[in-house]
């Protein structure tokens, strides 16, 4: 059983540095292009907090996982489907922080028992929303290729659809199929 996970980190602007972090898992030898037909039967979502932008982009999300799989010449079948994808998408409300050290400790005189710690203290709050794809052979049952695309999102929803078909891109890069070859 063939195993393996690449990591991309690619630099995404908000406020400063954000990335798009994805993984790869491989799970056995199976041929992926032997299969002619996909579906997209499950898909969970897990939002904390409520994410406002999210119907939009979960329709974004399938539209361009389905554009993915049929460029690489898959053909969509709800009936009788070779490949089923499971999609799981959870957006986690994140909190940025920092360290103090002694510089941001106020001057003081007075008694000798005074202690200064560290703290981490919040410097800013986003939205971190993470998408993981399963592919799974309907035959056999069994998953043949996972993968897990992460970013942080933006209260804009053009922004947001942007990062989303880029993260899936991305996501379908390392597809053992490409969408050149499968016909």
């Amino acid at each position: 059983m063939k195993k393996f996970v690449v990591m991309l980190f690619l630099a995404i602007p908000l406020s400063g540095f954000s990335q798009i972090l994805v993984s790869y898992n491989k799970t056995d030898d199976t041929d992926l292009s032997s299969f002619k037909t996909f579906k997209v039967l499950g898909f969970k979502v897990e939002t904390h907090p409520e994410f406002e932008p999210k119907r939009q982009g979960l329709n974004t999300l399938i539209q361009e996982i389905n554009n993915q799989m049929m460029a690489r010449g898959y053909v969509k079948d709800d009936e009788n489907a070779d490949l089923i994808l499971n999609i799981g998408v959870t957006i986690t409300k994140e909190q940025q922080t920092r360290e103090t050290d002694i510089r941001d400790a106020p001057m003081y005189i007075g008694q000798r028992n005074y202690s200064w710690k560290s703290e981490e203290i919040v410097t800013g709050v986003y939205n971190e929303g993470t998408v993981t794809l399963d592919v799974v052979d309907r035959a056999n049952n069994t998953m043949v290729w996972q993968a897990v695309v992460s970013s942080v999102l933006s209260e804009k929803r053009e922004k947001n659809t942007k990062k989303i078909i880029r993260g899936v891109q991305k996501l379908f890069k390392k597809y053992p199929v490409s969408a050149s070859k499968k016909k």
